[in-house]
């Protein structure tokens, strides 16, 4: 169960995975390969692999290629902040979080070094010693080990997250609804697919005000049912 618990998502994340849409609109798969704090119902393409999820009032998609800057977001000024102003701050750490992901999910050995440049930026999106960061590099560590590396699958890139809504919980805490497409495949060191990951998860981000900046807390699962499904407008 601890296994599940971290591969469900969003988010990634995604991830983490919810009932799912396949990679070409139809079909389904759902798993995803980042960490969520709940299990996830998945049913799979080819086997059911891990899922991240996740990578959730505007609807902006954001892509998982490699990001050069993956930093926290500055926040809003304290005072008065509003759904509409903490909206693009919220869709840029999504976008963070996806490219980022992405790139340690290509080598997670990577996971195991606390001063390696991609997992000190998927730090930075979080609060310090948070519990979900590190949970899930531990597991990409044993997916490492384990001989399993990913790679993008027929849409090109491993998550496209939309931010579906935002809810404002108070001055220094909200959640985000969103709808993550997932596109993954799971190969081994030769580079001989393995497995297949495809879908659409639904996911919720809770971000917290730490000083002048809005970090990711938590990703979780959500149900899919308002998510548009791949390619639609």
């Amino acid at each position: 169960m601890v296994r599940d618990r971290l591969v469900a998502v969003v988010l990634a994340l995604g991830v983490l995975a919810s009932a799912c849409l396949g990679d070409d609109g139809g079909g389904s798969t759902t798993d995803s390969a980042g960490p969520t704090s709940t299990e996830e119902a998945s049913t799979a393409e080819t086997t059911t692999p891990p899922s991240t999820g996740a990578v959730p009032s505007t609807t902006t998609t954001t892509s998982s290629s490699p990001s050069t800057t993956a930093s926290p977001s500055t926040s809003p000024p304290s005072t008065g902040v509003t759904t509409e102003s903490l909206t693009p701050f919220i869709e840029q750490l999504v976008d963070s979080y996806d490219a980022v992901v992405a790139e340690i999910l290509s080598d997670p050995s990577v996971a195991s070094d606390p001063g390696n440049e991609r997992v000190s930026r998927y730090l930075a999106l979080f609060p310090q010693d948070s519990t979900f960061a590190n949970g899930a590099l531990g597991f990409w560590t044993s997916e490492a080990a384990a001989g399993r590396f990913y790679r993008p699958g027929p849409r090109g890139v491993m998550y496209e997250s939309t931010v579906q809504s935002v809810e404002l919980r108070g001055e220094a805490e909200a959640v985000a609804k969103v709808c993550t497409v997932t596109s993954i495949q799971i190969v081994d060191g030769a580079g001989a697919v393995l497995e297949s990951q495809g879908g659409v998860n639904g996911g919720e981000v809770v971000v917290v005000r730490v000083g002048d900046v809005w970090l990711l807390r938590d990703l979780t699962e959500a149900p899919p049912d308002e998510c548009p499904p791949p390619g639609a407008s």
